[in-house]
């Protein structure tokens, strides 16, 4: 059944990504000139979605610290690599936390809940970096109206159940007043193995801030490829308008947002000025190279590891 809706993720990005390609004018693509690409911004894409791997790494080894394992970072970064490769080819983010946690449960086996708890904050992180950036830049973004009224009524919502969330997982109070209520013992009890302690917050806020970071060097990545096709665009526009794709993209209806992300960027990009419908389809797949190549070094340094 996983291999059927596997296929069937894999068929829909294709389709996706054809009907784009369909909705634009073919005599926009022929005249597209790729030989202009510009190599310095395409070198600085991938430079910025190295950054983001790293950073990605840098906010779990700060989770992982919440609950008081220190892991080294080289380990972690291996792992986060290897996640960011079966993320992006294979399994999807649920797939990739899989691999995480069997790999780091075989060091720490007795700490299998923390390391659970620890992907779970590491969600949590990338939600937050991605309402930081959209609270601080989505003036810049250029979305319609429509979808900025639609984000900025349910995103308070979205914020408060998240630390709501978080309040379970960080302070005992809220823990016992959880345990307390009938019908959520049971739960809580299961739960058990994923709370921390208050002491723990200067590690929970520093990944926090990390995460920001390196959100912000993933979205940079597809700004540097809009600036190697030749869209003329600011950083913060770009900032303002990708957590908003990359939370569409997220679902999981195609492999790692596909044909999903391509035509939000056509429809909300394409029609900006300073970038074109085929500028906004190249910008995507270039920043999802960009982003991609360090999950094919992530594979290959996985069957190195298998090696040995």
């Amino acid at each position: 059944m996983s291999l059927f809706f596997r296929l069937l993720r894999i068929l829909l990005a294709v389709g996706m990504l054809a009907w784009v390609v369909r909705q634009m004018q073919w005599e926009q693509m022929a005249r597209f000139d790729w030989t202009g690409l510009s190599p310095s911004w395409i070198g600085l894409a991938f430079f910025f979605g190295g950054l983001s791997l790293l950073g990605w790494a840098g906010r779990w080894w700060w989770f992982v610290r919440v609950y008081g394992l220190r892991v080294p970072f080289r380990e972690l970064l291996r792992l986060t690599m290897f996640a960011d490769f079966f993320n992006l080819y294979f399994l999807g983010p649920l797939g990739a936390d899989g691999v995480r946690l069997l790999h780091l449960a075989r060091s720490y086996p007795e700490q299998r809940g923390a390391i659970v708890g620890s992907l779970v904050l590491d969600h949590v992180g990338g939600l937050f970096g991605g309402f930081i950036l959209y609270a601080c830049f989505a003036g810049e973004s250029g979305l319609p109206v429509a979808i900025t009224s639609v984000v900025n009524t349910t995103l308070p919502f979205v914020v408060l159940v998240t630390f709501l969330g978080l309040g379970i997982i960080m302070e005992p109070p809220i823990q016992r007043l959880f345990g307390r209520i009938p019908g959520l013992r049971r739960i809580a009890a299961q739960m058990a193995p994923l709370f921390a302690g208050t002491f723990r917050h200067p590690w929970l806020f520093s990944g926090f801030a990390v995460s920001t970071l390196s959100t912000a060097s993933a979205f940079a990545a597809y700004w540097a490829a809009a600036r190697a096709v030749g869209a003329d665009l600011g950083l913060p526009q770009m900032l303002g308008l990708m957590p908003a794709v990359d939370l569409v993209a997220s679902l999981p209806i195609s492999v790692s947002g596909l044909g999903v992300r391509e035509g939000l960027l056509v429809e909300w990009l394409g029609s900006q000025p300073g970038s074109s419908p085929v500028q906004a389809l190249s910008a995507s797949l270039l920043g999802f190279a960009a982003i991609g190549l360090w999950g094919l070094i992530g594979g290959l340094w996985l069957l190195f590891s298998k090696r040995q």
